[in-house]
């Protein structure tokens, strides 16, 4: 949506009367919103339009890393309202990148996250350990596809887990493909996260209260193991096994 049709469109439906600061609010949340959604590029000629935008960089804690958050955009979004005039980017791209750079404060030396093609990816920062020897971990909401069928790669699609190192390593996914990911808990000193997330049960491209609920626990100590790398699905296990899913859900039901 272009933002001047967003803008006109606001000035019909919200007179002078209406008083500034309540304006000045749908107006912020109308153009965000717009901004938040990517489109589907059709054409060879679009394609060849896009360029690639770098976000602010992002240190990671107790360590000498730096995230710098890739993002492609289409050359008229930058032209219109892309950058600010002190020259920062006018949204969050750490929190709507397509690739991330992992750049070595030491060393100086960078490397992507990733090789594989992301529409989206948030990365957020968990500590585990104990409080007298503590790690960084990173987790990643990633988006793959189109999966609503709606035309845009935003939130409302399905949204799969990743975890990594505090340095970018051992990149791997932790839900399954198809799913959306609803919250996830951290037992620190366990080094063991739970992940909630729905699948999409009925394959009507919603998730919603039709489909099931399941839980995943991720044991941090496999993140580095060498045979879990030969795996190229999730390395998350089901808390609870589907046989015993069942059985507890009819006891229930019955009541």
């Amino acid at each position: 949506m272009n933002k001047k049709h967003v803008l006109s469109a606001l000035l019909r439906l919200f007179p002078i009367k209406l008083p500034s600061f309540i304006f000045l609010f749908f107006l912020f949340i109308s153009l965000n919103s717009c901004d938040s959604r990517q489109p589907i590029s059709q054409s060879s000629e679009e394609k060849e339009q896009r360029r690639v935008i770098y976000g602010q960089p992002v240190s990671i804690k107790n360590t000498d890393f730096t995230i710098i958050p890739m993002q492609i955009v289409d050359e008229r979004d930058i032209a219109e309202a892309r950058y600010t005039d002190d020259g920062k980017t006018a949204e969050d791209i750490s929190q709507n990148a397509n690739n991330l750079i992992f750049f070595d404060e030491k060393t100086k030396e960078t490397h992507l996250l990733t090789t594989q093609k992301f529409k989206r990816i948030a990365f957020s920062f968990e500590e585990i350990g104990t409080y007298n020897k503590s790690s960084t971990i990173i987790l990643y909401k990633t988006i793959q596809e189109d999966s609503n069928q709606d035309g845009f790669y935003d939130w409302k699609d399905a949204v799969v887990m990743y975890v990594s190192d505090n340095r970018g390593r051992y990149f791997r996914a932790v839900t399954p493909k198809n799913t959306r990911t609803i919250d996830w808990t951290v037992e620190r000193e366990k080094e063991q996260i739970y992940f909630r997330y729905i699948s999409d049960s009925d394959s009507n491209h919603v998730f919603d209260l039709k489909d099931p609920v399941y839980i995943n626990k991720l044991d941090l100590n496999h993140l580095r193991d060498p045979k879990s790398l030969k795996d190229s699905s999730q390395i998350s296990m089901p808390l609870i096994e589907e046989k015993a899913r069942k059985e507890y859900e009819e006891i229930l039901l019955s009541k």
